[in-house]
């Protein structure tokens, strides 16, 4: 090295405090996390309505595969178009079509035990 370059670890002081690292996540850390994403699902930040809340479409959900037969899986994409006519000036995503559909039927539970009988139950 060239006199009075100096070496790149010169300005490194030991004793200096090093900049704190994020502390690692616990169980009571993940738990707060996981009751901010819940209850962001109940309340409505500034005024508005989840959809202009959410940064994509998974915001704020949590994953959950679902089994459908081609009956339902149709009449989904009929709900869809319908929806889509509907709004038509926006788009209209399938999981919001079914996140609403699955919150209609559940402030209607006579129309889900309609459905249930017609699956076969309370045919004992």
């Amino acid at each position: 090295m060239k006199s009075g370059s100096g070496s790149p670890f010169d300005d490194f002081d030991e004793d200096e405090e090093e900049e704190e690292a994020p502390e690692p996540e616990t169980e009571s850390t993940i738990d707060a996390e996981s009751q901010k994403t819940d209850s962001s699902e109940t309340s409505l930040d500034d005024g508005l309505p989840y959809k202009y809340q959410r940064e994509n479409i998974q915001d704020g959900r949590n994953r959950a595969n679902l089994f459908l037969r081609d009956e339902a899986e149709s009449d989904i994409e009929q709900l869809i178009e319908v929806m889509e006519a509907e709004f038509e000036s926006e788009a209209v995503y399938k999981i919001d079509v079914l996140e609403a559909a699955l919150m209609a039927a559940a402030g209607n539970p006579d129309s889900v035990s309609e459905e249930l009988r017609e699956m076969g139950y309370g045919m004992k």
